[in-house]
């Protein structure tokens, strides 16, 4: 009797739970416009963000963002820079003078000012920090201890198969033209299929190839792990907020395995750049 009870309460109240009307995530691929130091980098010289004609080209791209009519805007930058990013915004918002290249700034922070959007941007990237909690401690000396074998093991080129140095090839060479393309056609291609699944691999998953004395599959969880912190700080923002609309603009080399994660969450629907353009 009690075992029928039980499967009548999970019959009811399971299909409601997921019944609920689902949360768009906007998932935006872009470049870093202030400059980086990663090695696969757009040249601020030739890319004038601040200048008169890519300023229009961004209106243009914002425009397009501006009808996803999204109540947060998450930025890639850790939470201990959020008041500044709010004292940013709030510059901003009251149409002080504000000149930044980088791009949770040319594209968060105005999109938020154009949405209305009360609290601006909110930054939920992750570095480990070991004065924070303990899982991030251990982390920190396996992380350390890897490291240190890699050195000792002299790993360097040759532990790479010939597929890396295409598609990095391939990616630097998309990036050099960056400052020659209209800028809503940069973000088509950015956030494009391909071009997504090019950065995966040379960002996460071209270190398991070979893979040797098992130093491979430590760089892929070294940046894996990033990912999946990133993802847990949006996906509980959501849950605990429960916004009908989104919007995540990061880094083009973590949007596919965001894409993947939110995908599979039962509350989520993800929308793609891309999407825009569909009729």
């Amino acid at each position: 009797m009690k075992n029928t009870l039980a499967l009548c309460f999970l019959l009811y109240f399971v299909p409601a739970a997921f019944s609920q009307q689902k949360v768009k995530v906007h998932l935006i691929a872009t470049y870093h416009m202030g400059g980086t130091t990663d090695a696969l980098k757009v040249d601020g010289n030739k890319d004038n963000i601040l200048g008169p004609e890519r300023q229009k080209q961004l209106s243009a791209l914002l425009d397009i963002l501006q009808k996803t009519d999204v109540e947060k805007i998450y930025v890639e930058n850790t939470p201990d820079k959020q008041k500044f990013w709010d004292s940013i915004y709030r510059d901003h918002y009251t149409k002080k003078r504000v000149a930044m290249r980088n791009e949770i700034f040319q594209i968060g922070v105005k999109l938020a000012q154009r949405l209305n959007i009360r609290g601006g941007v909110k930054c939920i990237d992750w570095a480990y920090d070991e004065s924070r909690n303990l899982s991030d401690r251990l982390f920190a000396e396996y992380a350390a201890k890897m490291n240190r074998l890699c050195d000792s093991l002299h790993i360097d080129n040759h532990d790479f198969t010939i597929y890396d140095s295409i598609v990095l090839k391939q990616l630097s060479e998309f990036n050099s033209n960056i400052p020659k393309q209209d800028l809503v056609t940069v973000f088509r291609n950015l956030n494009s299929k391909e071009y997504l699944n090019k950065f995966y691999y040379g960002n996460v998953s071209t270190y398991l190839d070979k893979n040797t004395e098992g130093t491979g599959a430590f760089w892929t969880q070294y940046n894996m792990m990033r990912n999946v912190n990133i993802y847990s700080n949006i996906i509980r923002d959501i849950l605990a907020d429960r916004p009908q609309s989104v919007l995540v603009l990061y880094g083009a080399g973590h949007i596919k395995a965001l894409k993947d994660m939110f995908e599979a969450h039962p509350l989520i629907e993800v929308v793609m750049f891309e999407d825009y353009f569909k009729e």
